[in-house]
């Protein structure tokens, strides 16, 4: 489901849509009762009015549609109330935000020497002949180096931006922090409703989650109780070498 935020957003502009087809229906009506001749300096027709009416039932009902979800979103937020599994989710958010943060220390010593081995290639590019028989070999080999660091880092990409030092007066590339946390909140309450929807599936209606526990390991696990039954939750994470960044899976069965 998409944010709060964003649901707002569609509202607004659907409601500035609305204002102004108002406003453009009233100007067709009056060019409509001078017989189209009178007070009509756009030219509007009987054609106008159709679709300027068919353009605002259109825009209301999307209007109302984004209202209904709004309201859904809302009542999902306010139902995000089970601490253990919000404590678990920040557990999982500062892991992620420590990995970005890590990452983004590694990339900039990884771009460092990217820079080098580039400036090696173009300077072996300018000196060689046109005809060098190596030069084809050689600029497969360039091409593969780019995609292959291009790829090792493409997670971080959507988190990199260029921002102004005030000492330096230069721009310098920097982890896009706030667009982090706010995709790290996203996918927490994503996540958080995952569970919620699932586990009601099993058991019904939560009646009591105090059977669940965060582990050592930042793990959820434990029992939900429920109006239909108990419903058994494990988590299974994964992070460390050669995994980009912490992730889990969360099992949810009847007990």
């Amino acid at each position: 489901m998409a944010t709060m935020e964003f649901i707002q957003k569609r509202i607004s502009g659907k409601e500035k849509e609305i204002d102004k087809l108002t406003k453009k229906l009233a100007r067709i009506k009056k060019a409509e009762a001078g017989g189209w001749e009178k007070d009509n300096p756009y030219l509007y027709s009987e054609s106008d009015l159709r679709w300027c009416l068919k353009d605002l039932e259109a825009a209301r009902e999307a209007l109302a549609k984004y209202q209904s979800e709004l309201q859904t979103a809302g009542e999902k937020a306010a139902s995000r109330n089970v601490t253990v599994i919000l404590e678990f989710l920040e557990g999982w958010k500062e892991r992620s935000r420590r990995f970005y943060t890590d990452s983004f220390a590694r990339y900039m010593e990884a771009k460092k020497e990217y820079r080098e081995k580039e400036a090696a290639y173009t300077e072996w590019f300018n000196r060689a002949r046109m005809n060098d028989p190596d030069r084809k070999s050689k600029e497969d080999e360039y091409h593969a180096f780019r995609k292959q660091f291009n790829e090792a880092w493409a997670f971080l990409t959507p988190y990199l931006t260029r921002q102004a030092n005030a000492e330096t007066h230069r721009y310098e590339v920097v982890l896009a922090v706030e667009k982090l946390n706010k995709d790290l909140d996203t996918e927490a309450n994503r996540k958080y409703d995952f569970i919620i929807e699932r586990t009601n599936a099993i058991v019904g209606e939560i009646t009591d989650a105090s059977g669940l526990s965060v582990g050592a390991k930042g793990d959820l696990n434990g029992y939900i109780i429920g109006l239909n039954g108990r419903a058994k939750v494990q988590t299974i994470g994964a992070g460390g070498y050669n995994i980009q960044c912490f992730h889990f899976r969360t099992l949810i069965n009847a007990a």
